[in-house]
């Protein structure tokens, strides 16, 4: 009798801490795609509330990946900071030769920049096991009002393949004890998507917790 009685508190227990983690987890969803909307604004203020975004969803995940994801976009924000902030380059007062003075060449006619571009990709996010099945892929749509939008950045454990309006994403296994994260840019003139694909590490304990979780619902 004592035993069912344990029993039943520890489920109760169990299931008021999976409601807890999913609301915490719903909020902090929240919170990310407030920082990503944000993070698409290139200005530094925009940037700096994007990074507040990110930290508070930091604050209220409570899984690593999750955490480590905010991370990676607050070290993007810092970078488009550091881009934003760059002063451009302006004639120095005194110099002996002056524009003048300088052999005058035909300048190419510059390329009108477009400022009616739209990109966005139809998911922001891939999660990959750490032994992915050889071959197999993930694809996210580009939806772009332009056709020439070009793949910018990919980590060097991914491999991206574009097609006419999608890419599809292959990982390779995860040997290290650590789960990754990476960001693949996607741009168009001046417009960027991001695409962050996280990979669990080699034998990840949530795994094996949960095989073991009796609540866990088998997908």
């Amino acid at each position: 009798m004592k035993c069912n009685k344990y029993f039943r508190l520890l489920v109760v227990l169990l299931m008021a801490c999976m409601t807890i983690g999913v609301k915490a987890q719903s909020s902090g969803d929240k919170l990310f795609l407030e920082g990503q909307n944000l993070q698409r604004v290139m200005t530094i203020p925009s940037q700096k509330a994007a990074i507040n975004k990110f930290n508070a969803a930091k604050a209220v995940y409570t899984a690593a990946d999750k955490k480590k994801m905010c991370d990676n976009q607050i070290a993007v924000c810092n970078n488009n900071i550091k881009s934003l902030s760059k002063p451009k380059n302006k004639d120095k007062k005194g110099d002996k030769t002056s524009a003048e003075e300088k052999p005058k060449q035909e300048a190419p006619a510059a390329k009108p920049a477009r400022t009616d571009v739209k990109l966005e990709l139809s998911d922001n996010r891939l999660d990959f096991k750490a032994k992915p099945k050889e071959g197999a892929t993930q694809s996210v749509k580009i939806n772009c009002n332009y056709d020439d939008w070009v793949v910018a950045e990919v980590p060097e454990w991914l491999t991206v393949y574009t097609s006419k309006d999608k890419i599809s994403v292959e990982a390779s296994e995860n040997t290290t004890e650590e789960d990754r994260s990476g960001i693949v840019v996607i741009k168009c003139e001046d417009k960027e998507a991001n695409l962050i694909v996280n990979q669990d590490k080699a034998g990840s304990l949530k795994k094996k917790l949960d095989k073991i979780n009796p609540f866990k619902k088998k997908k």
